[in-house]
């Protein structure tokens, strides 16, 4: 079924179509969510909350105003942004690294990923947030303006800046192994 005949059948009640519909964008949602928040289970809670939420406003949905994604990314995004705000919990360096990795071992792209997850621990909410859109998520620019509110010279700045400092802390973690 065609996705916006699956949003007019949700817009009217239909759970079944808001299940392909969570079938469909389920795991798009928990990767945003994953890489905000850094942790697994939560991201999952979050997940979840993301569906409830999105469920509930589905009837304020418009097509004509942005993409279905767009949409579901936004709610991701801040549903994400108010549990980094409310939680601070943050994954420090000596975690990612107290596993049983050899050293001298070449990293693999699991540990590539656990390192840039660490990395971005460092940044402040907006440009995780940024980051994670941009540069993980592979959204463009416009998309981004769209779901976080900020103009393209916040972004461009807060990216700027993110970059840097991710960048900073994997030479720092490459030098370590």
């Amino acid at each position: 079924m065609e996705i916006n005949q699956l949003i007019k059948n949700c817009q009217n009640g239909d759970k079944d179509a808001f299940g392909q519909l969570v079938t469909e964008y389920g795991n798009y949602v928990f990767s945003v969510v994953f890489r905000i928040v850094n942790n697994e289970a939560d991201a999952e809670d979050i997940s979840q909350n993301v569906f409830v939420k999105a469920w509930q406003n589905i009837k304020k949905y418009n097509p004509e105003k942005a993409k279905f994604t767009t949409w579901l990314y936004t709610i991701a995004a801040r549903m994400s942004l108010d549990y980094l705000k409310t939680s601070r919990k943050k994954t420090e360096l000596t975690d990612v690294l107290k596993s049983d990795v050899d050293i001298e071992k070449e990293i693999d792209l699991k540990e590539l990923g656990t390192m840039i997850y660490s990395a971005t621990d460092q940044l402040s909410e907006q440009q995780k947030l940024i980051f994670v859109l941009r540069d993980l998520e592979e959204l463009d620019v416009d998309e981004v303006v769209e779901i976080t509110g900020f103009s393209r010279k916040q972004i461009k700045d807060n990216l700027y800046v993110a970059r840097k400092k991710v960048k900073e802390k994997l030479s720092r973690l490459l030098k370590v192994m």
